[in-house]
């Protein structure tokens, strides 16, 4: 049957908009701008890098001072990071258990833009120390005794654990992110313009209710291009059809129908052809031209100030952290050359971030950029894969980074690194006897991470429950002190 023009629209129209919600690199994704508060009086960017596999953090901060810990279980390991070798570091909160090490590859720095270790010293990056997946808080004594349905969803699995940790619901799997539900309750994201961009394909984190991530290829390509819905002719004249006047009768339809079309349709129209600059140099490696094309798109939102966006967040990933094998060797005589498995990733990491918190500086909104770390989940304390690798485990260090940060310091409680074995009460492993791996139980939950990140970033106190419906159990103050 033949459709009016009046149904032929409307289809089209809800075809498009579905297009933009679904499909790949270069596509929009609007947020309904019904369903937004007014938007922000300031700006403020939240950057997320997601580790994908789980990166081992018990390799990424190390006892100094204590050192013996480390070395007793993994001295003889072939990824074993050596005293010598350690970027020593002094974080106050821990001072009753001495000084620790960074990696020697969070030194690695691209150029003349800060390093990890760099940003630390200058109090610009801080520590999360053992955060992970949790329901509630829970003991060892409470997760051996079993029973209670108080564990996180399918833990140590890789899918559902980067779920929790990119939803902040641990109870089960939920199809919202955080990013996406704060995104839903803050706004900030004027002229249709989307509060949330993913350069790292469409991810549950970016997802809110009203919230669909803007999802950009990385650089090299122009930023231009990446957002190009149509070609500029076609473009036009869909915006001329939409916005129409005369006898037929689709006003209710185009207000209705058309409004979040047409308003991508109009920021892409505004942007053309443009490929907004900036000077700072990233690493060419894939974490540094995702975060290179973050740096344009604020740039492009700084340059723009009609377009009215006072919040942003963003979504980056790296992959290659499930190290079960190969995990790498560090070579003091060759540090250039130690770029094997995680080795290899920390140095992006370090470089990456390092520059994308230069070109805030460049942009002038240092303080109004944080860049943190998420990653699946850390790794056995114990080598496994023949002491060339590890096994998953549970709570990890997570690194926040940015002007506004309280850093050069720890948040929460670095674990003892004691093992199960014996059932010693002061461990934290979920395992005991002669399984005793270090899988250590997270003591700051997900939850409490992302809902600081979150309170930073505009989150009103009343809306937290909503965004994150298990952060009532971590107490009446559950926000923490590293923003």
């Amino acid at each position: 049957m033949a459709k009016n023009r009046r149904e032929f629209l409307h289809a089209g129209c809800k075809a498009l908009t579905a297009g933009a919600l679904l499909s790949g690199l270069g596509r929009f994704a609007l947020v309904d701008a019904l369903a937004q508060s007014a938007p922000a009086s300031d700006y403020k960017a939240l950057v997320c890098v997601f580790l994908f596999g789980g990166s081992d953090a018990n390799n990424v901060v190390i006892p100094y001072t204590n050192y013996p810990q480390y070395s007793a279980i993994r001295g003889t390991a072939d990824f074993a990071i050596q005293l010598a070798d350690l970027l020593q570091i002094s974080p106050p909160s821990h001072a009753s258990q001495g000084d620790f090490g960074l990696n020697p590859k969070l030194g690695d720095a691209f150029m003349t833009n800060p390093s990890m270790k760099a940003l630390w010293e200058q109090k610009k990056a801080a520590v999360v120390c053992n955060t992970g997946p949790l329901i509630q808080p829970i003991t060892r004594a409470q997760y051996r005794a079993g029973g209670l349905n108080i564990r996180p969803y399918q833990l140590f699995s890789h899918s559902d654990q980067q779920n929790i940790w990119q939803t902040g619901f641990a109870t089960r799997p939920r199809q919202t992110g955080w990013g996406g539900a704060t995104a839903d309750k803050t706004g900030g994201s004027g002229g249709g313009f989307p509060a949330i961009s993913s350069i790292a394909g469409v991810t549950v984190f970016s997802t809110g209710q009203n919230t669909r991530p803007l999802v950009l290829s990385p650089f090299p390509t122009k930023l231009g291009e990446s957002l190009k819905l149509l070609r500029s002719n076609d473009q036009q004249a869909l915006i001329d059809a939409l916005t129409a006047s005369g006898p037929d009768p689709m006003p209710a339809l185009i207000k209705g129908a058309s409004d979040i079309t047409k308003n991508a349709l109009d920021v892409s129209a505004a942007l053309g052809t443009a490929d907004p600059t900036v000077n700072t140099m990233f690493p060419t490696s894939s974490l540094g031209n995702q975060l290179k094309q973050v740096a344009k798109v604020m740039r492009f939102v700084q340059d723009n100030a009609s377009l009215g966006v006072r919040r942003q967040i963003f979504f980056t990933s790296i992959g290659g952290f499930d190290t079960h094998t190969n995990q790498g060797k560090y070579d003091p005589l060759n540090p250039s050359g130690s770029n094997g498995g995680q080795l290899g990733l920390l140095s992006q990491i370090s470089q990456a971030v390092g520059s994308l918190y230069q070109a805030s500086i460049e942009l002038g909104i240092q303080n109004q950029v944080t860049i943190f770390t998420s990653s699946d989940f850390s790794r056995t304390f114990v080598p496994g894969g023949g002491s060339t690798g590890t096994d998953h485990a549970w709570g990890s260090h997570q690194f926040v980074v940015g002007g506004a940060v309280n850093g050069g310091d720890f948040y929460g409680q670095y674990p003892s690194l004691t093992l199960g074995t014996g059932d010693p009460p002061e461990s934290l492993d979920t395992d005991g006897g002669d399984n005793a791996r270090g899988r250590w139980i997270p003591t700051t939950s997900v939850d409490q991470y992302a809902a600081t990140l979150a309170n930073w970033y505009g989150l009103a106190p009343s809306d937290r429950g909503l965004v994150f419906p298990n952060l009532v159990n971590f107490g009446s103050n559950p926000i923490l002190g590293f923003l």
